[in-house]
């Protein structure tokens, strides 16, 4: 059976938006955060039992964390569950709420836009200079490129969170209003 015909027998349907957030990004993250796991617990059991803990393990661990928090990144936009302080959301009247979303959403916009913008130009620039960990010689252009790609996502999900949702969140783990039955 091939694997379209497997998906439409699942009796769901998600965007290809919502395929990318929470299937490929959370499946990446969750690769990083093993191998990380694998590499630690191989770094202490050389280091305790054998006093050789794994030459460069503290760098791939730091290149699987920073790659871990970048992928997590677009989902925790996409789904609003950034942290936010609520201090003045009780003097704030019930009818401007959704203006207050949406002045929210387009600040987080122009900030994420520009972080974005920034991790671009530093990862090729990161690329031109052929920038490598100081042990392992890793290059870095490719988690560099990772974190560009990642905060990319995160601007075109305030994008669409922007023009299509007012400012709210895009979906949710639920799936309440994203999954559809197939009939």
């Amino acid at each position: 059976m091939s694997f379209l015909k497997s998906l439409f027998r699942a009796q769901v349907w998600i965007s290809p938006f919502e395929f990318l957030f929470e299937r490929v990004l959370a499946y990446t993250a969750a690769l990083a955060m093993f191998t990380m796991m694998l590499v630690t617990l191989v770094d202490v059991v050389g280091r305790d039992l054998f006093s050789a803990p794994l030459p460069g393990g503290f760098e791939v661990t730091e290149l699987l964390l920073a790659s871990l928090i970048f992928l997590g990144l677009p989902m925790v936009t996409a789904e609003g569950s950034h942290v936010d302080v609520d201090l003045m959301d009780s003097t704030i009247p019930a009818f401007l709420k959704p203006l207050q979303d949406i002045v929210i959403c387009v600040i987080n916009l122009v900030a994420f836009a520009t972080l974005s913008w920034m991790m671009w130009k530093l990862a090729i620039r990161t690329y031109e200079y052929e920038d490598t960990t100081a042990i392992l010689q890793i290059p870095f252009a490719g988690l560099v490129f990772l974190m560009a790609i990642c905060c990319s996502l995160s601007t075109w999900a305030l994008m669409l969170m922007l023009v299509f949702k007012r400012g709210k969140k895009l979906f949710s783990h639920d799936h309440g209003a994203a999954v559809k039955e197939v009939k």
